[in-house]
């Protein structure tokens, strides 16, 4: 006989697997270029890049504000760019996709609010200033509600995705180090809210909020198979800033009833 105990949430802990062993390399092409990202929100944002810092500069917005910090930048696809900027001292980061070709970018801003557990994030879709091509703005898309994959970060970490409807994902993990420590993660299974948004053909950006105060920022390359992103928050210890990346692996495909299709 046993008892069927209900399912707690795994206390806070260091999960110090490797997470970043099959992200795609970092890139310095950026250098010695400014682009001007225009919110629609009414904000411009320059970013001056060089080898491995960018300074920027925000104009029209409630609080305008200009900063310099490191960045990591990863070219997914020809002329489209993972961009993350880390303030430190200003605990604010800035994860951008910066799509050349079609001149549009989409920005995840995200502050950590003295007082408060839980981080702001704000998803702002912008124009690339300059450009010549007709603006259609990266939006929310609905095309992965009811399918499967699994990432593979590394040989000790892998995750389970399943997204279930247009504001939530779930996930589980499937590959663990063999340590004791990470015994309790075994049957750990999360449900996030998300933001999905399509950036290009089979390449999507998921921003996910769990209400806590490390929030993950990734963009889904599903015809390549890869992610790259970016853990960013903050803990007693400080900011902390961690680079993703997995090899993506699909797993299958819901196809829903005509009038039975997740909200």
């Amino acid at each position: 006989m046993y008892e069927v105990a209900p399912i707690r949430p795994v206390p806070p802990m260091v999960r110090d697997m490797d997470l970043g062993k099959n992200r795609q390399e970092s890139t310095t092409i950026l250098a010695g270029q400014d682009i001007q990202l225009d919110h629609d929100d009414g904000a411009a944002l320059i970013l001056r890049f060089g080898i491995d810092r960018v300074t920027w500069e925000m104009s029209g917005a409630a609080e305008p504000a200009s900063g310099g910090a490191p960045y990591d930048a990863v070219e997914v696809r020809p002329g489209i760019f993972f961009v993350h900027i880390a303030e430190a001292e200003r605990k604010l980061g800035l994860t951008h996709v910066i799509d050349r070709e079609q001149g549009r970018a989409i920005t995840v801003w995200d502050q950590l609010i003295e007082g408060e557990s839980a981080m702001r994030r704000l998803v702002r879709p912008a124009r690339i200033a300059g450009s010549t091509v007709d603006y259609l703005p990266i939006a929310e898309s609905r095309e992965l509600i009811g399918r499967r994959a699994y990432c593979q970060y590394s040989e000790e970490a892998a995750l389970e995705h399943v997204y279930v409807n247009s504001r939530a994902i779930l996930w589980q993990w499937l590959i663990l180090p063999s340590d004791p420590r990470f015994d309790v993660l075994r049957t750990e299974v999360g449900i996030e809210a998300v933001s999905t948004c399509k950036v290009g053909d089979e390449l999507f950006l998921l921003a996910l909020h769990d209400g806590g105060s490390i929030e993950l920022t990734l963009l889904m390359d599903f015809a390549q198979g890869r992610n790259v992103g970016q853990l960013f928050g903050g803990t007693e210890g400080g900011i902390v800033s961690r680079p993703v990346g997995a090899k993506i692996i699909p797993l299958g495909y819901i196809d829903y009833p005509q009038g039975f299709e997740p909200g």
